[in-house]
């Protein structure tokens, strides 16, 4: 009975597959796109077009007094985000996975994870607790 059991565990956990990374793609990207829209000189790590894995977008901003304490204050808002890369969880010095791809280490790196549960309105949500705590893009007189 165990590989009947197996195959059936792969059958269920692969079902929706497909949708669930298309899902985790959308939200991923609103996310680029709302911070782009509402913050100056923030940088995305990595291959975020290309080779990348669609459940993390690991977003870098600019040197600020507020940075050494943007996880903690995203944290008191209610948001769960990771600073550096996984890879370097915990460590008292910079991720050297950020090094290696030319990261700035003067600028702070948040690294977002997401699942098929998240939701835009999370999304919203992280961006409006975030416009609380750094400085926003300007408005453009059109």
């Amino acid at each position: 009975y165990g590989i009947v059991g197996l195959a059936k565990a792969l059958e269920l956990a692969t079902a929706e597959m497909e949708e669930r990374t298309a899902h985790i793609r959308e939200v991923r990207n609103y996310l680029k796109e709302r911070l782009l829209e509402n913050f100056e000189d923030i940088q995305f790590n990595g291959d975020y077009d290309g080779a990348c894995l669609y459940t993390v977008l690991s977003v870098s901003f600019p040197p600020s007094p507020k940075n050494e304490l943007l996880l903690l204050s995203l944290d008191i808002a209610g948001v769960s985000a990771s600073g550096g890369s996984a890879c370097s969880s915990g460590a008292e010095k910079g991720s050297h996975v950020l090094e290696a791809i030319g990261a700035d280490p003067a600028r702070k790196s948040i690294r977002f994870s997401f699942s098929h549960y998240n939701t835009k309105e999370e999304v919203d949500f992280v961006v409006e607790k975030l416009k609380t705590i750094l400085p926003v893009r300007e408005a453009v007189a059109v």
